[in-house]
């Protein structure tokens, strides 16, 4: 019996895991495809990685979890200063422990895959560089935890299946930096995050901290793509 509800419970989330998927990739199709959109906003994809570690899961000692992000986004001026975005991203965080020598070779590797819908408003500092900050809400669509010894079942289970977070990053604008074509569609983006509520256990208040809090703790690097609409002048 136990084993039929665990089954049904595994395929329930593959099969909520693929629907998230699915409406992620229509969205970004919308987003890319729509001329009348792209009078309004510049847009295009992004994909790079993170470094991450989960605070409060007694593993935190770095930003050792290396993962993959990748998505699409969308970004429009307010005036000459001020910029707002929109982004759609697959966000690969956790926290890891390397084996080495001081550890007796103790692998431990915490997996925590997340649709992230970060919100953000810009200030354009000089014609290449601007900083940014906002609010992320974040989907988790995958999550699993194994060491030296096999997968370890209970770390996971009272993870919530969606995360509030807070960034800050910078954006580089190569077309303003690097005298070449293929300059001036790309930009480079460097950001930390991190989660505003606890992600395990207790619903608290904005960071607060419990004997069982764990909060996402997140630097990521991208590049973004900027799309060339149609009909875009």
């Amino acid at each position: 019996m136990s084993y039929n509800k665990n089954l049904s419970g595994e395929k329930t989330g593959i099969f909520r895991n693929r629907l998230v998927i699915r409406g992620f990739l229509v969205i970004v199709f919308v987003l890319l495809s729509t001329s009348l959109f792209a009078q309004y906003f510049d847009g295009g994809l992004l994909a790079g990685f993170n470094g991450s570690q989960v605070r409060g899961d007694s593993y935190s000692n770095g930003f050792h979890k290396l993962g993959f992000v990748g998505g699409a986004w969308v970004q429009a001026n307010i005036n000459d200063n001020w910029y707002w975005g929109l982004e759609l991203k697959y966000s690969q965080k956790g926290s890891q422990i390397n084996p080495t020598a001081k550890n007796n070779y103790y692998l431990y590797i915490y997996r925590l895959d997340y649709i992230d819908m970060p919100v953000l408003i810009g200030y354009k500092y000089q014609n290449f560089l601007s900083f940014f900050g906002g609010v992320s809400f974040d989907y988790l669509t995958h999550r699993s935890a194994s060491d030296s010894f096999g997968p370890i079942a209970d770390v996971t289970g009272n993870l919530h299946d969606w995360e509030i977070a807070l960034f800050v990053g910078l954006k580089v604008d190569f077309e303003n930096m690097v005298n070449r074509d293929w300059a001036r569609n790309f930009k480079f983006d460097l950001r930390y995050q991190f989660s505003a509520m606890s992600i395990y256990g207790v619903n608290g208040l904005f960071f607060y901290y419990s004997p069982y809090a764990q909060f996402n703790s997140v630097i990521s690097t991208s590049l973004y793509y900027t799309i060339n609409w149609r009909g875009k002048n």
